[in-house]
């Protein structure tokens, strides 16, 4: 098996180490070729261009940042579906919409390819120590074919059901987490406001009732207000979170508190769009 990873940003990166590191034959391709040159020093082999990288391997994965990328990376003469061997697969790891994913399956099978979402439950440290929690969408059998031979190699994967399945489930997690860290911002405002210190309110915070993932991987800085070395920034949040609240909108649902944190990350990107997503206190 050999296996084609596209994007090598933080999220990507930490996946395709893991996966280098599996000792599986891997090819690598970035627009930056600085991303790629680590890889190359583990062992994998590069490509010039998407094509070069499509028509070599088995199995293609993509990690990209908007649903806009991933239809440039994946359609067209010069795309993955259309250089991929026949009876290809794809996993796309990114984070986009229900419409785009059920077009894109559809897209891959007209041409006798296999698409499958497979993003990605927690951050990049997650990613790069094997732990991230993967949310696997589309035909069940090419899931159970490669879960135990590549999928376990990325990271913690679970079948959640068809590609609007697991992409839902991924846009859920976010609105929830991204809601979560909105509130995590003003109790640790209100913390400041009240004079506790840090150590203490963190302490008892994680003690109690109110702790959350989210608090545990974001309240030291928030409290340093370090919003300048971004983990992931605010753009990428709000395009998360807007996503979201779009998929709700196409269910007939409200969501009323998640509605507002969808507010509170567009005026943060406005101002603070490529700081670290915990800006949102920046905005009380």
């Amino acid at each position: 098996m050999k296996v084609g990873f596209i994007a090598l940003g933080k999220m990507g990166a930490g996946i395709c180490s893991n996966i280098v590191k599996n000792g599986i034959d891997v090819v690598v391709y970035d627009i930056n070729p600085a991303n790629m040159q680590k890889f190359v020093d583990m062992g994998a082999s590069s490509a010039a261009t998407v094509k070069e990288l499509a028509a070599q391997v088995d199995v293609c994965i993509t990690c990209v940042p908007m649903p806009k990328d991933a239809k440039g990376v994946l359609l067209g003469p010069d795309g993955v579906f259309e250089n991929l061997p026949e009876g290809g697969v794809h996993f796309d790891l990114s984070t986009l919409d229900i419409e785009t994913v059920v077009m894109l399956e559809a897209e891959a099978a007209k041409l006798g390819k296999k698409y499958l979402v497979i993003p990605m439950g927690k951050g990049p440290a997650f990613a790069a120590d094997g732990t991230c929690p993967l949310f696997g969408g589309g035909d069940k059998a090419t899931y159970d074919k490669y879960e135990e031979c590549l999928l376990k190699k990325m990271g913690k994967p679970a079948y959640i059901g068809d590609v609007k399945a697991g992409c839902a489930l991924k846009l859920i997690q976010n609105l929830m987490g991204m809601s979560i860290n909105a509130v995590c911002s003003e109790s640790i405002k209100l913390a400041k406001l009240a004079n506790i210190p840090k150590e203490q309110f963190i302490e008892q915070i994680s003690n109690s009732g109110a702790f959350s993932f989210q608090f545990k991987n974001t309240a030291s800085g928030t409290f340093d207000e370090d919003f300048e070395h971004p983990v992931f920034t605010v753009n990428l949040a709000f395009k998360d979170v807007r996503l979201g609240i779009e998929m709700c909108e196409s269910f007939g649902q409200r969501v009323p508190m998640m509605s507002r944190a969808r507010e509170v990350f567009a005026a943060t990107a406005e101002k603070y769009g490529e700081e670290n997503f915990t800006a949102t206190f920046k905005m009380l």
